[in-house]
């Protein structure tokens, strides 16, 4: 399922901030529809402080590279560690699946505080917290994606579920550079396989 936006977009760190916002604004209630009654105990960053997370996504792509064109399946690990201060130690795995075979990149990993962007070999990215969702950005030439974290609290226990969010500028692809080995990959459709996620305390 390929996502699109409804208006022209003049760069990737606009993307960005509207994957953001966009992240932001999700669950909302309209105006005159009465909040329903809640399941589960909101969860704050503090709760989150000393948690690792590990989500694992699956997503079927058709992309193109050097000119050949045809189905691919990413699997993305993510390993996340919530510090006391704001900050995140994380880490990205992504294994690319094709007819050709399978290719697993070299660990990418990172600590960065919330809210403050930084730059990629694509484009910029940043983590941001709101609503019980731990949001990572990350633009791309023509467009950008988002990885969700969306966590609850049930008296001491905490859960996770993870999603991903493919977007692309009006009239454009979406580019990225192989993390594997830099070359350029056109993403001309994509569609969530599966995912799984899980919260421990140290």
């Amino acid at each position: 399922m390929t996502h699109r936006f409804g208006a022209r977009i003049c760069g990737p760190i606009v993307v960005l901030v509207m994957l953001v916002t966009s992240a932001r604004g999700q669950g909302g209630a309209a105006a005159d529809t009465p909040p329903a009654a809640p399941t589960s105990q909101v969860v704050a960053l503090t709760d989150l402080e000393g948690a690792k997370i590990h989500a694992k996504l699956v997503t079927d792509m058709l992309a193109k590279r050097q000119g050949r064109q045809g189905p691919a399946t990413q699997e993305g690990d993510w390993q996340i560690y919530l510090e006391s201060d704001g900050r995140i130690n994380f880490s990205y795995r992504p294994t690319t699946r094709t007819p050709r075979g399978t290719r697993t990149a070299p660990v990418l990993a990172r600590s960065v505080k919330l809210d403050e962007p930084w730059p990629t070999q694509n484009g910029d990215a940043v983590w941001q917290f709101k609503d019980g969702d731990l949001t990572f950005v990350r633009s791309y030439e023509g467009g950008a994606v988002r990885i969700i974290i969306s966590l609850k609290r049930d008296g001491q226990n905490l859960t996770c579920t993870a999603s991903s969010v493919y977007a692309h500028e009006q009239g454009k692809s979406l580019v990225l550079n192989s993390p594997i080995d830099g070359v350029p990959v056109t993403i001309l459709s994509w569609k969530p396989v599966s995912s799984t996620c899980e919260i421990t305390r140290q």
